[in-house]
């Protein structure tokens, strides 16, 4: 008798846990941390739209990287389509990006440069910016972040 009271306590347990796994809502898997060895790709990026703002055009694919676990700033990769024109805008955390692949024209705080592969730019916060990626092919860039990632656009 006391066997058969164990095995269902042991049971009731066990269904409880199963059940407890089955109504508690799943959690975002937490991204690899940009503080620890970490090897990244872009032939095995996971490409996907880029989250809708208000503002932004439709177009842009992102595939992240790693979060740096103290500031929460990313790093990722960022695809647009060939003649894409990423509005004036600018982000409260400072920008560093490397354009990997394809040429665009960058503006920032008024001034044009003409990127290709392997320019590197520093954005500091708050300043103006915007990126126009050339017709002949399409643009691939890898950013990192000083800290989350905010767009504010700026109305003409």
């Amino acid at each position: 008798m006391r066997r058969s009271m164990i095995l269902l306590a042991l049971a009731l347990a066990a269904a409880a846990r199963a059940d407890e796994r089955q109504t508690t809502p799943a959690q975002k898997p937490k991204p690899p941390s940009t503080e620890e060895v970490l090897v990244a790709q872009l032939s095995s990026a996971k490409w996907m739209p880029a989250p809708a703002l208000p503002g932004m055009p439709k177009g842009v694919e992102v595939a992240p990287i790693g979060v740096d676990p103290g500031s929460g700033g990313p790093t990722g990769y960022t695809r647009l389509p060939a003649g894409f024109h990423l509005p004036l805008h600018w982000h409260s955390h400072a920008e560093y990006t490397v354009l990997l692949s394809g040429k665009a024209s960058f503006v920032v705080d008024g001034k044009q440069h003409e990127l290709s592969p392997g320019s590197y730019v520093v954005i500091p916060a708050k300043a103006r910016h915007e990126l126009t990626c050339g017709t002949a092919a399409e643009c691939v860039l890898l950013a990192r972040r000083a800290g989350p990632t905010d767009y504010n656009f700026v109305n003409p």
